[in-house]
C-alpha cells in the first residue's frame, strides 16, 4: 500500500501481535493491499467499507456492535461517509492521548475502543469493566485499523463466525489470506452477498479440514516447532456476545500428521469415514459413500462431501477422550494399522513404550499358543473384563500361567512388567486391555485367521 500518512506505523498494520483477532486482521489487510496496491491506507479502507456496505448489505454485526456500518439509523450513503470520517480523524491522531496500546504494548496516541470497533473488547458503558475506569480499552490507530478488515479473514460457521489461528505466524497468516482471497474472489463474481460460508458443520471438523490443508500445503512447514490450531468460534452481536475456542494442540497435530503419512492414510482415512453423521446417514461399505432414503428415494454422499459432516473421532481428539474404543470396533471388522495405535497411545494418551511391547508379546502369545476356538475364547473374556482384577486374572491365568505350563524358561510377564507397565495404576485397566484386543485382531487380520 501506499505510505501517505506520517502519523501511521505500517510496519504495525501488519506485524504478529499476539492477538488472534488483530493478527488475522492485519493478514487481509496485506491479501487485500495486494489486490489494490495503488490505494493508500484510507482508500482500502473504503473500499474494505464499499465491500461490507453494497456487496454485504452491511451484515457485519457479529464484528461489530452499533458500528458505523451496522448503525441501523444510517442510510447506505451516511455509512460510508461516517466510516471515512471517522477512521481520517484517526490517521490524524484526532481525540487520541498519549498512552500504551493494550495490545501491541506501544507507546503511542491511543483512542477508545469499545464494541462498534473492536472484537469482544466489551461495552464502554461497564463500569469498572476497563483499566483505571476508562471509558473503553485503549488502542492504537493502527491496531483498530487492522480489527476493521477481520470480516474479510473469517467464515460463517453454524450462526457465529470462525476464526483459526496458531502458535505459528505463518499458519494463521495461510489461513487469514487464504479466507480473504475467497471473500474477494467471491466478490468478483457476484457470488456472495455475505462473508464466506464454511462448508464443515461443526467447529471440531472445521480444524481437522484445516488441518488437512496446512499438511497438503508444503510451504507452511511447522514440524520442526511445537504449532497448535486453535479455532475461535463468536459473535459480537446485540446482547449476546459469545466465545467458544476449540484447541488441536500441537501432540494430536503432530499425530495427526502422522497418519497422514504413506502407509498410513489409506487406514486412518477409511477409520475415519465411518465416524461421521447426519440425520439417519448410514455408511456403505461397499462403495465408501454415505446413504439416507428420502420419500423412498436413495440419495449418496460421497466423500467431497460428507467430509465436512460431524465426526465423532474429531470431537474425541479435540476434547482429549480416548479413541481406542472407536478403533477396537472398527478393527473387529476391518484392517487398520497397528503402528497408529502405538503412536497414539505414546504421544496422545501416554502409555509407555514398554507397556506397548509387552500388550504385543502376549497378543503374539494368545494367537501362537491357541488354536481358532481358543484366540475366541480368549476374545470372548477379554470382552467381559469389567475392572482391573478381572483382567488381572486374565493376565495371570490365561497367559502367565499357560506360558509356563508349557515349559518356557523366561517369565512373560516379570514382576516389573506386571507393577510398572501394565498395571502401574487402578485407572489404566481399561487402555491395556483393548490395546490387547486390538493387537490381537491385527493378527488375525495380518494372518486371514477366521474365528466365528
Amino acid at each position: 500500500m501506499k505510505q501517505f500518512y506520517e502519523n501511521v506505523d505500517y510496519e504495525w498494520l501488519t506485524r504478529p501481535s499476539g492477538d488472534p483477532f488483530v493478527d488475522a486482521g492485519g493478514y487481509a489487510l496485506d491479501e487485500f493491499s495486494k489486490h489494490f496496491p495503488n490505494l493508500d491506507v484510507l482508500e482500502l479502507i473504503e473500499k474494505a467499507t464499499d465491500i461490507y456496505v453494497d456487496r454485504w448489505d452491511a451484515k457485519i454485526n457479529p464484528f461489530f456492535l452499533n458500528s458505523k456500518i451496522t448503525q441501523p439509523a444510517f442510510k447506505k450513503d451516511e455509512k460510508k461517509i461516517e466510516t471515512k470520517k471517522y477512521f481520517l480523524s484517526l490517521l490524524k491522531d484526532e481525540n487520541g492521548i498519549q498512552g500504551t496500546c493494550r495490545i501491541t504494548g506501544r507507546k503511542t496516541i491511543v483512542f477508545v475502543s469499545g464494541r462498534d470497533n473492536s472484537i469482544l473488547s466489551g461495552s464502554r458503558t461497564f463500569v469498572n469493566f476497563h483499566h483505571y475506569f476508562q471509558d473503553g480499552i485503549m488502542l492504537s490507530k493502527e491496531v483498530i485499523i487492522r480489527y476493521f478488515f477481520v470480516p474479510l479473514a473469517c467464515e460463517q460457521l453454524k450462526g457465529s463466525i470462525s476464526l483459526i489461528s496458531s502458535s505459528v505466524p505463518e499458519i494463521t497468516k495461510f489461513y487469514s489470506q487464504s479466507v480473504c482471497k475467497k471473500n474477494l474472489t467471491n466478490i468478483a463474481l457476484n457470488i456472495s452477498d455475505s462473508i464466506l460460508k464454511s462448508k464443515s458443520a461443526t467447529p471440531e471438523t472445521s480444524l481437522f479440514r484445516y488441518a488437512d490443508r496446512i499438511i497438503e500445503n508444503k510451504k507452511v512447514m511447522f514440524d520442526e516447532v511445537n504449532g497448535s490450531l486453535l479455532l475461535y468460534h463468536f459473535t459480537n452481536f446485540g446482547a449476546s456476545p459469545d466465545l467458544n475456542i476449540y484447541n488441536l494442540p500441537f501432540q494430536t497435530l503432530r499425530f495427526y500428521r502422522f497418519v497422514h503419512k504413506g502407509k498410513y492414510v489409506d487406514s486412518w482415512n477409511s477409520f475415519i469415514a465411518c465416524h461421521y453423521h447426519l440425520r439417519n446417514a448410514s455408511y456403505d461399505d461397499d462403495t465408501g459413500n454415505y446413504v439416507t432414503i428420502e420419500k423412498k428415494e436413495k440419495i449418496e454422499y460421497k466423500k467431497d462431501e460428507y467430509q465436512y459432516w460431524k465426526n465423532s473421532v474429531y470431537d474425541k481428539l479435540l476434547n482429549n477422550k480416548s479413541i481406542l474404543a472407536d478403533i477396537l470396533n472398527y478393527i473387529r471388522k476391518y484392517e487398520f494399522n497397528f503402528d497408529i495405535v502405538k503412536v497414539y497411545q505414546q504421544r496422545i494418551r501416554n502409555m509407555k513404550k514398554e507397556t506397548i511391547e509387552k500388550i504385543e508379546q502376549m497378543a503374539d502369545f494368545i494367537i501362537d499358543s491357541n488354536d481358532n476356538k481358543g484366540i475366541g475364547r480368549a476374545i470372548t473374556k477379554l470382552d467381559a473384563v469389567t475392572s482391573s482384577y478381572l483382567l488381572r486374572r486374565f493376565v495371570l491365568n490365561d497367559i502367565v500361567s499357560k506360558y509356563y505350563e508349557q515349559g518356557n524358561e523366561k517369565a512373560i510377564v516379570t514382576v516389573k512388567d506386571y507393577t510398572d507397565y501394565l498395571f502401574p495404576d487402578t485407572d489404566s485397566w481399561k487402555e491395556t486391555r483393548d490395546v490387547l484386543l486390538i493387537a490381537i485382531y491385527e493378527r488375525l487380520h495380518d494372518r486371514n485367521i477366521d474365528i466365528k
